[in-house]
């Protein structure tokens, strides 16, 4: 089979896996798309059909994110064009958010982050948008102010290098949303606090994986809101060795996930090409309410 290895996009990283979902939302507006899958191994990367070099990725992927950076999902305004008070941070009123989840009702690519962001009737104690599981940020720290940034910066150097790897962590300036299982560093041995250091980041896969946080919805619950393939203690996600359409992988996020009482279940992981099932742990990094990737488990191989 005529393949592309994309060696940069592990799938034992969180901010891998969402980034080779990003690749195909890039080309979810074309009207060739590339199929995904994983490679056998220790340590699985991402392969997409041949027909997608690294080279073609990175340029497609630089115009949609050019796109998705002006797009309402990222700039939250009322419909009289005015600013949603703490916007940037997705701390929206009942009625806020539904106007935020409005300019998603033409339902392209990058307008349904908005729904992978805030439910509609799911609300904190202080009656504002209670996000995604997937909101790592905190504090000063503003979800949306830093997607932009990162969108709008990132190079065509800094997305081939997410492709192929190994990842350099060269960009001082940009932040992070906190997908990368190295952010966790709870148990560094080091003489400072880790929480006070500016951690340098790998911009390519960030962009990407903010294109794949499009592929999990979020819905009300009671008391929180609920995100696709979190838990709210875990984030799993499956690795599968058929190639996928766009159309095939949303499915297997919603499908591919393991119960212990269901025998059943594990046959039809294993006919739907699921080659395993990891999970990393959600937890706190210091006290200032930021949230990280602990070390990724194997829930199902």
């Amino acid at each position: 089979m005529n393949e592309v290895h994309l060696t940069g996009l592990e799938g034992t990283n969180p901010l891998g896996f969402l980034a080779a979902l990003g690749v195909q939302v890039a080309f979810a507006s074309e009207s060739k798309q590339p199929r995904l899958w994983w490679s056998d191994g220790i340590t699985s990367h991402a392969v997409v059909d041949g027909d997608f070099t690294t080279d073609r990725i990175a340029e497609q992927a630089l115009k949609v994110f050019y796109q998705w950076n002006g797009n309402p999902a990222l700039n939250p305004e009322r419909p009289d064009g005015s600013e949603m008070p703490k916007g940037d941070e997705l701390k929206l009123t009942q009625c806020d958010i539904r106007a935020y989840l409005m300019s998603a009702r033409d339902n392209t690519p990058e307008t349904s982050l908005s729904s992978a962001l805030v439910a509609e009737g799911s609300l904190d104690k202080k009656g504002v948008a209670k996000p995604s599981d997937l909101y790592f940020a905190a504090g000063r720290q503003s979800f949306l102010k830093i997607a932009r940034e990162v969108l709008s910066n990132v190079s065509l150097e800094e997305t081939l290098n997410g492709l192929e790897g190994p990842w350099g962590y060269e960009n001082e300036e940009l932040g992070t949303l906190g997908w990368d299982v190295s952010d966790d560093r709870n148990y560094a041995l080091r003489a400072n606090d880790p929480e006070r250091e500016k951690k340098p980041t790998n911009p390519g896969p960030e962009a990407l994986a903010i294109l794949g946080l499009s592929l999990h919805p979020v819905f009300p619950g009671r008391g929180r809101t609920l995100t696709q393939r979190c838990s709210g203690k875990y984030y799993s996600w499956p690795l599968w060795r058929k190639p996928a359409s766009l159309g095939a992988v949303k499915s297997l996020l919603a499908h591919a996930y393991e119960h212990p009482a269901a025998t059943d279940r594990r046959r039809w992981l294993r006919s739907w090409g699921i080659i395993a099932i990891f999970q990393s742990p959600i937890r706190p990094l210091g006290k200032k309410g930021y949230l990280r990737f602990g070390p990724p488990e194997v829930a199902w191989r």
